[in-house]
């Protein structure tokens, strides 16, 4: 299923362009699974943020005053998991960027977003997208 997850933010970035997709992922904590698919394409470029970084590949960020700079030119964004406190800061943060978003909750979890969000069933990953 997370492999799926990487796989579908892959295709949304096959482009035609010389230059890689910026791809953030927001609130990484310790699951590297899905960054760790997206590391291996060569048309990606990610990022990944954490309030409390686990290791030096993870730049610190606090999603509820983020680093807007960190930003900059962002095609995707996604989280997994994450904490329904923070989700309407992952909006915040695509309306302001204009950057596709994902979020993958946990089981059962309802979306706490004020955004239309299309439920998205791709091989055996099911998520949320909003596209801007």
């Amino acid at each position: 299923m997370w492999n799926d997850l990487g796989e579908y933010i892959d295709r949304l970035c096959d482009n035609k362009s010389k230059n890689p997709s910026k791809v953030v992922e927001i609130a990484i904590g310790k699951f590297f699974i899905v960054s760790s698919y997206l590391q291996r394409c060569e048309n990606i470029d990610l990022l990944m943020t954490d309030i409390s970084p686990a290791n030096d590949r993870i730049i610190k960020d606090d999603i509820t005053n983020p680093n807007l700079n960190l930003y900059e030119n962002t095609q995707i964004i996604y989280s997994i998991r994450p904490p329904s406190e923070l989700q309407p800061y992952l909006g915040n943060l695509t309306d302001k960027t204009g950057a596709i978003l994902i979020i993958k909750p946990l089981f059962n979890e309802d979306l706490n977003i004020n955004k239309k969000m299309k439920l998205i069933n791709y091989k055996q990953a099911t998520f949320y997208q909003y596209l801007p």
